[in-house]
């Protein structure tokens, strides 16, 4: 199959756009929903500095037009983002026995060994919930499948084992009914986890909490009071970056992955930079000290406002069995969302029960993984 869909009459091609800065002018921001901020190109600009590897942005046109697009990133066994890498995903879901689905991948997509799946050509982005092609207005379903066509011809020019869409979503139904046509095996990736912001704001969502979860709320909220801990959602700025690059660290060391501090300072500072007002964070302070924070980013597209999670940390000491996460990360962003009128809040993957029963609604996210023959050199290790 070519690399680019043919309409009678008309004209359409996938064009490469050479970095992150150049995607503006290609009209890429013009192609994201609500739910894309993490393929924006201000955040994918921070990724293209972060990400250790080559990142390839892929846009289809029409009569001249931009009308889909896909951003890729080469995973090999050097790249530190473990949560979107196929050999570290398709391993974490095979512990305690795992789904079904992760050992038929295991046999028949990683030939019995996960390593075996780098090097990878990671598509749909990188991060951490709904990984998939962008798509504007006038998106066709066969302009979305020219776009996996033409990044399998590049992972397998370069040599990859694999292609790799590490989060897909349920709800990206025709995404996920192409990528199975095309050969694509899946399994459990996570579950991802958003919470539609209540009209009453936080009075409404409190009261339709169960009695039980209200009372613990609450008594939650009269530890933070009497330690004297206060929680401000505020802009992310340099300033701050090094002290939350310190409890940023703390959090990715807890969970086994590689971090600096000042790696994490570096990333923030930037982040802070490229982002302006759209990157907030919410600080816990104890007696004037940093103690804990959780990223806020905000997306606005096609009219609406969604904010979402990213980042966090603490200071595990100063926080002791004081209850900051939810805190920090959830009730006082939700205040400050219903106040300015955001429609969602993401909270993403992980502890999803504890979410449900904090309002959110939740749904599957698959790892589709594709095989591919070796032929090329498998050495793409080029760093932008």
């Amino acid at each position: 199959m070519s690399g680019a869909a043919h309409y009678p009459g008309s004209r359409a091609d996938v064009r490469p756009v050479a970095d992150a800065a150049g995607l503006p002018a290609a009209g890429w921001d013009g192609l994201l929903g609500a739910e894309d901020f993490f393929q924006t190109s201000r955040w994918l600009a921070v990724q293209e500095r972060n990400s250790g590897t080559t990142m390839d942005f892929l846009v289809q046109h029409r009569e001249e037009k931009p009308v889909a697009a896909l951003v890729t990133a080469w995973a090999d066994d050097s790249v530190p983002w473990l949560l979107a890498r196929p050999d570290a995903m398709l391993s974490r879901a095979l512990e305690d026995g795992g789904p079904p689905e992760a050992a038929a991948v295991l046999a028949e997509v990683a030939q019995g060994d996960p390593a075996s799946l780098l090097p990878s050509l990671v598509c749909g982005g990188r991060h951490l919930g709904r990984t998939r092609t962008l798509a504007g207005p006038d998106a066709l379903p066969a302009d979305v499948e020219t776009l996996v066509v033409r990044a399998e011809q590049l992972a397998s020019e370069r040599g990859a084992a694999s292609v790799c869409f590490p989060h897909v979503d349920v709800r990206d139904a025709e995404l996920v009914d192409l990528l199975r046509a095309r050969g694509y095996r899946s399994h459990l990736a996570a579950h991802y986890a958003w919470l539609p912001i209540p009209p009453g704001g936080w009075d409404q969502f409190l009261a339709e909490m169960s009695k039980h979860r209200r009372r613990r709320v609450r008594l939650e909220r009269r530890a933070l009071a009497e330690a004297k801990v206060e929680v401000h959602l505020e802009p992310l700025t340099k300033a701050l970056a090094p002290r939350l690059g310190e409890l940023d660290c703390n959090l990715l060391r807890k969970y086994g992955n590689p971090a600096s501090p000042e790696h994490s300072a570096g990333l923030l500072s930037w982040i802070s930079e490229v982002m302006g007002d759209d990157a907030m964070v919410s600080v816990a302070r104890k007696d004037g000290a940093v103690i804990g924070f959780g990223m806020v980013l905000r997306s606005r597209a096609r009219g609406e406002e969604q904010w979402f999670g990213h980042r966090a940390g603490f200071d595990y000491d100063a926080q002791g069995k004081l209850p900051l996460y939810y805190d920090v990360l959830y009730y006082r962003v939700l205040e400050a969302a219903a106040r300015e009128g955001v429609s969602v809040l993401h909270a993403g993957i992980g502890s999803v029960e504890a979410k449900l029963a904090r309002g959110c609604l939740a749904s599957e996210e698959h790892s589709f993984l594709l095989r591919l023959p070796r032929t090329g050199s498998g050495k793409e290790t080029t760093t932008r």
